[in-house]
């Protein structure tokens, strides 16, 4: 049987990515909750980016019926497009790089995936959400609690930025709300 060698350097290498992968997602919770709240709520810093979600998402989907897709357009406004990863990563590839150079360790390349499986699971969950369809999946405790903090979001857009997984920064920074 194969064993794990420490003094090998590959081995090292793929230890602090996955450090940096697991970290990542503390870090994200974090920026998507600063991303969310300042750029997507608010049209002094970005306009594009509150017209777009706060005018175009919440203004098509509410809390009550609405909140699930009811035609092509209305589903054209769930998903994410190219240019929303780019941004993220605008934003995240700096914070990863300095905590490579300041920890002297491999991590860009964990801090990177973690932040594109983050989005893509946020893209996937978020589809799901509002264009809903009969899985086992989508009957799990877990997801109708994350889709439920998620509708809460669309009937109070001053709580739960956080809208994948992981409502980190929402409990931290007290805008997670609850029934």
């Amino acid at each position: 049987m194969p064993t794990f060698r420490f003094d090998h350097p590959w081995t090292w290498f793929l230890l602090w990515n996955a450090v940096a992968f697991a970290g990542a997602f503390v870090v994200n919770s974090f920026v998507e909750w600063t991303a969310h709240r300042f750029f997507m709520h608010s049209n002094k810093i970005v306009r594009f980016g509150y017209d777009l979600h706060h005018v175009g998402h919440h203004g098509m989907f509410g809390a009550d019926e609405t909140y699930h897709a009811q035609n092509d357009e209305m589903r054209a406004h769930v998903a994410f497009v190219p240019r929303d990863y780019f941004m993220f990563l605008f934003i995240t590839v700096p914070i990863w790089s300095l905590a490579e150079v300041l920890s002297r360790r491999p991590m860009i390349i964990g801090g990177v995936l973690a932040t594109l499986t983050a989005l893509q699971m946020f893209n996937s969950f978020h589809w799901r959400f509002h264009v809903p369809s009969d899985t086992w999946f989508q009957r799990t405790r877990f997801f109708r609690y994350i889709k439920n903090n998620h509708r809460l979001h669309h009937a109070d857009t001053h709580s739960n930025y956080n809208v994948h997984f992981f409502p980190l920064a929402d409990w931290v920074l007290g805008t997670l709300k609850r029934d």
